[in-house]
């Protein structure tokens, strides 16, 4: 049976984001990680050329390994007691990374070396309540960059919203791993269908 709106937003916010008895602050976090993709449609042809994949630029907000909710679209907060396994952005460039090597979609990936460049700006990575019900929400806005001569050679912007099957940071979790797979897939795929 599905909740009011209220009665959804009340329990997310005793969930943690106000800092309810539950989450005692002596109290070791609950710690989750991102999964890297292994699932591909196919690449059949991976692009012959070295990337470097950097660590997204984030706002302070997201500069964190605390996981991030919208009450409202004009307010943040965080989970009480849940926490990522790194910061956010240094957790989201260890598994592109990953998710390259899974994909075969270039010659080779790394961290520091290579012929262009993914540069990407992580603009939204949380869980929106501002609805009454949980969304996780994804976006990053990637440019591919040429390292010998700095030119731009493309940009795009990814984005994925998948609703949380209950209000749980358990399945809140599970829909933000399932926004990143989505953007990682869709990345990939613009990534190794550049030949420039």
């Amino acid at each position: 049976m599905s909740r009011s709106a209220p009665t959804l937003a009340a329990g997310l916010l005793c969930l943690g984001l106000l800092g309810c008895a539950l989450a005692a602050g002596s109290r070791p976090p609950t710690t989750y990680d991102l999964v890297a993709t292994h699932s591909f449609s196919g690449t059949k042809h991976p692009a012959p050329w070295q990337l470097v994949v950097y660590e997204p630029t984030a706002t302070s907000a997201l500069d964190t390994s605390r996981l991030m909710v919208r009450p409202q679209a004009d307010q943040v907060s965080y989970y009480k007691g849940i926490a990522w396994s790194d910061r956010v952005p240094r957790l989201v460039q260890t598994r592109m990374i990953e998710t390259f090597q899974n994909s075969g979609a270039v010659k080779s990936v790394s961290a520091t070396i290579g012929q262009y460049a993914l540069v990407t700006d992580l603009r939204a990575f949380q869980i929106d309540v501002s609805s009454g019900k949980a969304f996780a929400e994804i976006e990053i806005f990637a440019k591919l960059v040429n390292t010998s001569t700095g030119k731009v050679v493309a940009t795009k912007g990814f984005s994925a919203r998948v609703p949380a099957t209950t209000d749980s940071p358990t399945d809140a979790i599970a829909a933000m791993n399932q926004a990143f797979t989505e953007v990682l897939q869709d990345t990939t795929t613009w990534v190794a269908s550049r030949r420039a």
